[in-house]
């Protein structure tokens, strides 16, 4: 019998759950993994192990990196989140310019150094420098008038609205970055 016909025959279980059959194997590492456990990318299934070895060989971010990340994006995330939703209909404008200035300022500032991580620490500090003024419309509810505050209620779908956008537009620039 040749070579090719015992591997045929042979039943192959993942390494990750040994009571799965399957027929996939990791194309880099050749272990046979089960369809939970393969990831497709552009060459084939890859096996979780080394999916992740792969992620940390691109990780070049330090830990100062993350914490001038943090401080940039909350600044100007609070700068931003304070003027431009008073902008009205020009936030779905001036919000995604908002947030892919302040993706490349963090980015720049950390000398580009790629993190799968920076992306969330921006998107926090869009958000959390937001609230402030989220707080203060809320405050403001309270204190108008009842017949007013229709208005008032509208006015809060423009920082969410701010929010969304700028979120959106950092993140898909420092995750292509």
């Amino acid at each position: 019998m040749t070579q090719e016909a015992m591997t045929e025959d042979e039943v192959l279980y993942c390494k990750r759950h040994p009571k799965v059959a399957t027929t996939l194997r990791c194309y880099q590492c050749g272990a046979p993994i089960c369809h939970r456990c393969a990831q497709r990318t552009p060459v084939g299934y890859q096996c979780p192990d080394c999916r992740r070895g792969l992620k940390k060989r691109f990780e070049q971010a330090r830990p100062l990196d993350y914490g001038i990340a943090a401080v940039v994006a909350l600044g100007l995330g609070a700068l931003a989140g304070t003027f431009l939703p008073l902008a009205g209909w020009f936030t779905v404008f001036l919000s995604p310019v908002a947030g892919t200035i302040i993706a490349e300022v963090t980015w720049r500032l950390i000398n580009r150094h790629y993190s799968s991580h920076v992306w969330w620490i921006v998107a926090s500090g869009i958000v959390i420098g937001t609230l402030p003024h989220i707080a203060i419309r809320v405050f403001g509810l309270f204190l108008t008038p009842v017949e007013g505050q229709i208005f008032s209620w509208i006015g809060m779908l423009w920082p969410l609205v701010h929010i969304g956008l700028a979120v959106g537009a950092s993140s898909a620039r420092l995750k292509l970055g």
